[in-house]
């Protein structure tokens, strides 16, 4: 049976597949198109079929089995779900914070690149919020839960919004 005779959807006659690879990834060791979250399993049986005599040496399955465990997700858990939900309300706060915090202020220069300059700078601190919570949701996928709470209190305490901050403390003070 040729690779033509094979079923739709599988072997190496799929468009998919060919184009979600590079030609010579065979050859470099480089992973299969759809393969790359293949559970432990998958990854041992082929193994076994790439072998000549059908077994599963150990190295192979610890291999396969190292790999399915480095890339699982930790599971959500009730802390790691309400973490999530407290900073997300916090970095809301924090964004409403600096859109506050621009409405009140301004260069007060009437030249042009100063102003722009200025401008863009506002707009960085209104995304900035946004950005660090999207980054650590995202980059902490995997990681243990006091990781991620740790990367988002440092974010909240570095993109608090201190013009606010200033005018709220000036306002007590008089």
């Amino acid at each position: 049976m040729s690779t033509r005779d094979s079923a739709p959807g599988e072997g190496p006659d799929n468009p998919d597949d060919e184009a979600l690879s590079w030609a010579g990834d065979e050859d470099r060791g480089g992973v299969a198109p759809r393969r790359a979250r293949a559970g432990a399993a998958d990854l041992a049986r082929d193994d076994a079929s790439a072998s000549p005599t059908g077994e599963v040496t150990a190295d192979a399955d610890a291999e396969s089995a190292a790999l399915a465990v480095s890339e699982v997700p930790t599971p959500g858990s009730a802390a790691r779900t309400a973490a999530t939900a407290v900073f997300a309300v916090l970095y809301l706060a924090i964004v409403l914070g600096w859109v506050l915090s621009v409405q009140s202020t301004s260069s007060g220069s009437t030249e042009l690149f100063v102003d722009v300059t200025w401008q863009f700078g506002e707009f960085l601190a209104l995304a900035s919020g946004m950005l660090w919570f999207g980054a650590v949701l995202t980059l902490t996928r995997t990681r243990p839960t006091f990781v991620r709470v740790g990367w988002w209190a440092l974010g909240t305490a570095i993109l608090v919004p201190w013009p606010l901050v200033l005018v709220v403390i000036a306002e007590a003070s008089a």
